[in-house]
């Protein structure tokens, strides 16, 4: 079983293309030919938060019918329905965070970055929610964030790819 992970994929979003120049107008049609050409039906894919917005019916139908393998939601500060929706429209598993211990190190995945100081335990904290322009890294941000510690996935600077969780760490 691979691990695959993918964050801010915002389907539905019909200004982001013009907010981050790194969005093309198709990123919709890219990322879920991407997730169909890479993940298998023995994959685990973990979203890191804000799968959609709005018509969450329409893009959960759609992401789903090519996602074969397991899929986890991390919530993200764009996902508002219940937990139960989510399992109910194809998510395996709905949560605010998830804790792995995989390749030695003892992992925790959010939408936001986490205070490290609060989670003495945790080797990384994997998270979306800045995008590629760090747009929400403000001085608040700045006071707890810990490089090394916090690391970034952001789907723009993937070509709009899940990337393999073993692939991820092995850039650290």
């Amino acid at each position: 079983m691979k691990i695959w992970l993918i964050t801010d994929t915002h389907f539905g979003h019909e200004k982001l293309s013009n907010y981050w120049k790194y969005r093309p107008v198709d990123f919709e049609k890219l990322i879920l030919k991407n997730i169909a050409r890479l993940i298998n039906k023995d994959d685990l894919l973990i979203h890191l938060g804000d799968v959609c917005i709005g018509n969450d019916e329409k893009w959960h139908d759609w992401l789903f019918n090519v996602v074969p393998g397991k899929k986890w939601l991390v919530k993200g500060n764009h996902d508002h329905k219940s937990n139960s929706w989510y399992l109910e429209h194809g998510w395996d598993f709905v949560g605010e965070q998830i804790v792995l211990n995989h390749f030695g190190k003892k992992i925790l995945f959010s939408h936001e970055p986490i205070f490290y100081a609060r989670y003495i335990d945790i080797d990384i904290n994997i998270h979306g929610h800045f995008h590629d322009n760090e747009h929400r890294y403000n001085d608040q941000v700045k006071s707890f964030y810990k490089k090394g510690f916090n690391m970034l996935l952001a789907i723009e600077r993937t070509n709009y790819e899940p990337v393999l969780l073993e692939s991820f760490l092995k850039k650290i």
